[in-house]
């Protein structure tokens, strides 16, 4: 629950498509789940259809023929299971149901694209055609829906019967499609949230559901360019994404209708799928705001993944692993959607320190008492020993990394008129703070005197964050932090705060904030190429033991 381990995304997509693949049954369909209560389950209709296409593209991806391989073994199983009548059931009670069918016609209307095979492209015609004749005069589907409720996430149904409909030039079963998307959209409330989006009547849904709407719509769009669909579309997304960016940073697992999180716990397909869904509204609206919502959480996802045992590469269905979705489950579509989104994420060549100073960035714009606009208590301190160590009488340039609104530079500029103070940080921008990244400072070789970082270098990856100030320091030249002290009560409460959710990143963060003691800043500045100059040990406000800090001085080798 706690990992925070993060690979590149090729890894990550290796991962993923190994353990569909030891998912697969001899029978060609993909198990379920795998359960610790009841172990590997039969193999599941409904996500074999649509995992389909997500083996065959990774293979492509990675140029191994085995994905492509068990697609096209998953893909003659969907043949030989299809019903008479040209429906596909539910595993359960073996009954015929609308989502299930229009799950493997998209696996189906894919094969046909791949193979030019015609039996592919006739059990589709017959797949759709079973829709089409089972739609109530609404556009809904209820009698042959899940516990025969109508489903505004059935426009994933519609978007697949509509992709038919393309393939074959069968108009009829384009307006049927249309037919339900009408519906769908007629039950969007004002505020933008999709009624009957759940699985079950007078429950909050799961994000899970709530993102498929979207993902049909957004299908939909692909193929009509429809901007009435789009708008409906942004409508929802703009609300999650500003619930992203504002408030809940990974989103919840359950929202009820006003958009309120009503339950804490994460639904990890749901995560995936929304990840997805902002990348896609990235490359529509050009809104980096979608693309800095998808890169937090596939940050979070790639650390919630099993790295070893025999779920190497599979996810929990919920986080914690016993959450009310998918109670100690590992389920098959929780990597379809991740694999889905890794290739199209892939494309936009972001590392994972990219990833993890935007998740670390966002946290902060969460916090609003983090970085203000005055000076702290601890602010004055550090100011206090500032001043005793920059000379009056020498011409500096010194970089404030990290540095907020840039308060304590201002402070120091006023007494210090000989140095040239800069500011790099990566939310805010002004005359004299460049928008940057500790990873990757804007400044050239060997330009400054002094860097200095006050409680920032906790929040990053701290090898990489210092190698990069080595590379703008000049030889001889001096860094100064300043860093919280472990060894006092805050920082034995922190991590119980922060499991509680009490701290500034999420209690299930990909990344948590590091205190590091004397000896271990000694061995990590040696690492880097420092040489430790001075250790001073600071109490936090005055108060013995409470919350201490240190201020560290050391020398670039």
């Amino acid at each position: 629950m706690i990992g925070e381990e993060v690979y590149d995304n090729k890894t990550h997509l290796q991962l993923s498509v190994n353990w569909l693949l030891n998912m697969q049954n001899s029978d060609g369909g993909y198990a379920r789940k795998f359960s610790f209560v009841s172990g590997e389950d039969m193999s599941y209709i409904e996500t074999t259809g649509y995992i389909i296409p997500s083996l065959w593209s990774a293979g492509e991806r990675l140029n191994e023929i085995k994905y492509i391989n068990s697609a096209k073994k998953a893909g003659e199983w969907l043949l030989k299971i299809q019903n008479d009548d040209g429906s596909f059931s539910e595993i359960d009670s073996n009954t015929p149901f609308a989502f299930d069918t229009g799950q493997c016609l998209i696996g189906l209307n894919f094969l046909y694209q791949k193979t030019e095979h015609k039996e592919y492209l006739d059990a589709a015609k017959r797949a759709a055609y079973w829709l089409m004749q089972n739609q109530e005069e609404d556009g809904s589907w209820q009698k042959v829906a899940y516990n025969t409720q109508k489903h505004t996430y059935y426009s994933r149904v519609a978007a697949a019967m509509l992709h038919y409909a393309v393939i074959s030039n069968d108009y009829v079963v384009e307006k049927v499609a249309m037919k339900h998307i009408a519906w769908v959209l007629s039950e969007q409330k004002e505020n933008g949230f999709f009624q009957k989006s759940s699985f079950l009547e007078d429950v909050a849904p799961y994000l899970h559901t709530i993102i498929y709407v979207l993902e049909g719509l957004l299908d939909i769009y692909d193929l009509t360019n429809d901007k009435v669909i789009l708008e409906a579309v942004l409508k929802n997304a703009n609300v999650f994404k500003e619930i992203s960016l504002k408030r809940d940073l990974i989103l919840c697992s359950q929202y009820d209708e006003n958009f309120n999180c009503v339950n804490k716990e994460r639904c990890i397909t749901g995560l995936a799928q929304w990840a997805g869904v902002a990348l896609r509204l990235f490359e529509i609206t050009d809104n980096e705001e979608y693309l800095q919502c998808a890169k937090n959480t596939l940050f979070y996802l790639k650390a919630k993944q099993i790295k070893s045992s025999v779920m190497r590469g599979g996810f929990s269905a919920s986080v914690p692993f016993l959450g009310k979705y998918g109670s100690f489950d590992f389920v098959n579509w929780s990597n379809k959607f991740f694999i889905d989104t890794l290739l199209k994420y892939d494309n936009f060549y972001i590392s994972s320190t990219d990833e993890q100073e935007s998740f670390v960035a966002t946290a902060f714009m969460q916090t609003n008492d983090v970085v203000t606009d005055s000076l702290s208590i601890m602010d004055k301190q550090y100011l206090k020993e500032l001043k005793a160590i920059f000379p009056k009488d020498k011409p500096l340039r010194v970089l404030d990394i990290g540095c907020g609104k840039g308060i304590i530079m201002d402070e120091l500029s006023k007494e210090f008129k000989n140095i040239e103070f800069f500011g790099v940080d990566p939310v805010y921008e002004s005359k004299t703070i460049k928008k940057g990244s500790v990873y990757k400072i804007p400044f050239e070789n060997e330009y400054f005197d002094v860097v200095m970082s006050f409680e920032v270098l906790q929040h990053t990856y701290i090898n990489r964050a210092l190698q990069e100030i080595q590379r703008v320091l000049k030889y001889k030249g001096e860094i100064i932090i300043g860093e919280r002290n472990p060894f006092s009560l805050l920082g034995f409460l922190k991590p119980i705060l922060e499991l509680k959710g009490k701290w500034m990143y999420p209690w299930d963060s990909p990344f948590r904030e590091k205190w590091y003691n004397e000896n271990k800043w000694v061995e990590i500045l040696r690492e880097n190429g420092f040489e430790t100059m001075d250790f001073k040990s600071i109490e936090g406000a005055g108060k013995r033991f409470m919350n201490r800090y240190f201020l560290i001085k050391g020398e670039s080798k």
